[in-house]
């Protein structure tokens, strides 16, 4: 098959969040398989128009930026159609056209109806989950509106969880025959390895001995920094060598440093930013446990990723689907008593903390992105037929 995927970021353009590991690697798995695979995507500073990486095509796409965010996407969307048509014109016919998030809408929809293309549309998240499961007028609406549409023009609707599959069903009223659920995955190679905890302790000024809870993702509502913050006095006067990294950026993080200090945790707090992938697997080996307290998550990454280093989880009602109590993580309410309680449990008993990890490190053997590779070309079978 010949297929052309759509992305606002991805690993070799422009990263910003999950959608970037999950397009690059699904694009290299993809072309794998062998097909022939086209990834149209944004133009950071200094990139070059096209490049091939792991076999796959990149098209990386100038166009107008805007100060209204909606606007810049719908210019985005225009460059992508653009050199869609360009490429089809001088390479031959594609198979399959697929958009990631509602970034891509209106660049499916140009597609599709000057040229009839068979159409997939992910949704990664909604709109009303990154707004921390809020409907909101204005802009928010706007947006809910252009994710609807993707899923209308689209032959098929694929979900990352069971999670986002009901929230697009009860929001926008799409048919079950519409919708695919296909999970994220991961690339358990990279996480392979032993690497010495005091070599990232130390550069932290974090004892040889103390544990660490990780958190990784956007500072924002929907991924529950703040919860977790608020968790913390509560398991320092437990624990009072535990550590605490935040990694990540986003408009709260000015906010969550200056309420550490009001809670007067900021001794037991590390706030990061944004870490590079490769310093980001020395993390995840060097902690002791990871804290997912999203209030809506339908992603999934993080854990993959924790549990690819063999590190437990506690992830909140809201989170991964794949959890399983006790088990290979714990699953907490999204408050910080709730959230406390799950750390403080690890935190009594490394060992079965450990064990748990190990029991995460089976489950996300499963998740490779050959294996979603192989459920992807099934849907893109399914609509060519």
């Amino acid at each position: 098959m010949r297929i052309a995927l759509f992305s606002w970021e991805s690993l070799h353009s422009i990263a910003v969040g999950g959608v970037a590991p999950h397009v690059t690697e699904l694009a290299a798995a993809l072309q794998r398989a062998g097909n022939e695979v086209h990834l149209f995507t944004r133009m950071g500073q200094g990139q070059i128009h096209y490049e091939v990486i792991d076999g796959v095509q990149y098209h990386r796409c100038p166009f107008d930026l805007n100060p209204n965010f909606i606007a810049e996407m719908n210019s985005m969307c225009g460059s992508f159609a653009y050199h869609f048509f360009q490429t089809e014109n001088v390479a031959g016919t594609f198979d399959i056209i697929h958009g990631h998030d509602w970034m891509t809408a209106n660049a499916l929809a140009e597609i599709r109806n000057a040229r009839h293309k068979r159409t997939v549309f992910t949704l990664h998240s909604t709109e009303y989950g990154r707004c921390g499961n809020t409907f909101y007028e204005g802009q928010s609406r706007a947006i809910r509106n252009v994710e609807w549409y993707g899923g209308f023009v689209a032959d098929k609707v694929i979900t990352t969880s069971e999670t986002i599959k009901k929230e697009v069903k009860w929001i926008y009223h799409f048919e079950d025959w519409k919708l695919a659920l296909i999970p994220n995955g991961i690339s358990l190679q990279k996480f392979n390895g032993f690497i010495d905890p005091w070599s990232v302790k130390r550069w932290h000024n974090v004892g040889v001995w103390d544990p660490v809870c990780l958190f990784v993702g956007r500072m924002v509502v929907q991924k529950g920094a703040d919860l977790l913050l608020e968790a913390v006095p509560s398991i320092l006067a437990e624990f009072p060598d535990a550590k605490f990294f935040f990694i990540g950026d986003g408009y709260m993080r000015s906010g969550l440093e200056h309420r550490a200090r009001q809670l007067g945790v900021p001794h037991a707090c590390r706030f990061l930013g944004y870490v590079q992938d490769g310093d980001l697997v020395n993390f995840y080996r060097a902690c002791d446990m990871v804290c997912i307290p999203s209030r809506n998550e339908p992603f999934g990454i993080v854990a993959l990723e924790a549990w690819a280093a063999g590190k437990p989880i506690v992830v909140t009602h809201n989170g991964f689907d794949y959890v399983w109590h006790d088990v290979n993580g714990l699953k907490v309410y999204d408050n910080p008593n709730s959230i406390a309680w799950g750390i403080k449990s690890l935190l009594s008993d490394l060992e079965k903390a450990k064990w748990m990890g190990m029991t995460g490190r089976r489950t996300a053997e499963g998740f490779s992105w050959d294996n979603i590779a192989r459920m992807t070309m099934g849907v893109y079978e399914e609509i060519l037929r």
